[in-house]
């Protein structure tokens, strides 16, 4: 009997430890409401740079207290994108570990290609983060390429979070109809808009859906209809988290 309750001990004190050494830290960590000083530590993640609105990224940063050298949006938030610790991936790659390879490539969520940011006011308290589906083409070499899902695959993320958020289609979401121009991609369009104030944790959830082909976009090369295109469609999700108040 004292053996298995030293075997479990010693188990017990392995796994955090294990825990620890196959996590990194990614946008959930950030702490909204909360200074610079909570955040977790700039060594945690990379590639800091001042933001575009979800986009590329633009001047570089050493870290959160760069963020008053990036442009303030129209609501005054200064945006600050960062990427993943790549660290885990390396070692992944390094064992042949394909499964591991998927799961610690690049900036992801769920396996979509993301790009995330942290929103600041001028005070430094962090007031919102930001998750867009990353739409730049991958131009990496690697032997063993991640099974990531592609881009047209990025408005399904959009359920995915909704489902994260406990947002309610009926409630809390709003479609709009294609304008003129916008087609669907196959049987479906999507152009959805959600927004739900969770007062229980002080914080508002957006999220923007997109699926559809934009105004001279089209599925076939108009000067030869057999031919089919590649790439001519809108597909994207994007979430933003802001603090309440």
């Amino acid at each position: 009997m004292r053996v298995v309750l030293c075997a479990a001990a010693l188990l017990s004190a392995l796994v955090p430890a294990t825990a620890q050494q196959s996590r990194r830290a990614t946008i959930w960590d950030l702490k909204l409401g909360e200074p610079i000083a909570a955040q977790p530590s700039p060594d945690e993640f990379r590639g800091f740079a001042c933001g575009s609105n979800g986009g590329a990224p633009r001047q570089p940063l050493t870290g959160w207290r760069d963020f008053a050298r990036c442009r303030a949006e129209p609501d005054g938030l200064h945006e600050v994108y960062f990427e993943y610790d790549d660290e885990l991936e390396f070692i992944a790659r390094a064992r042949d570990a394909d499964r591991e390879i998927t799961r610690w490539a690049g900036t992801t969520e769920v396996a979509f290609p993301v790009v995330v940011s942290a929103l600041f006011d001028a005070a430094g308290v962090l007031r919102g983060i930001r998750m867009v589906t990353d739409a730049r083409p991958d131009h990496r070499n690697d032997i063993t390429e991640a099974n990531l899902r592609k881009r047209a695959d990025a408005y399904m993320l959009g359920g995915i979070m909704a489902a994260r958020f406990d947002i309610v289609t009926a409630r809390d979401c709003t479609s709009s109809p294609p304008a003129e121009g916008e087609s669907t991609v196959g049987a479906l369009f999507i152009k959805q808009s959600c927004e739900m104030n969770d007062t229980a944790n002080a914080r508002k959830v957006i999220l923007r859906v997109s699926f559809y082909r934009k105004p001279g976009q089209s599925g076939t090369n108009p000067q030869l209809p057999t031919q089919l295109t590649e790439g001519q469609f809108e597909s994207s999700a994007r979430l933003e988290i802001r603090r309440l108040n």
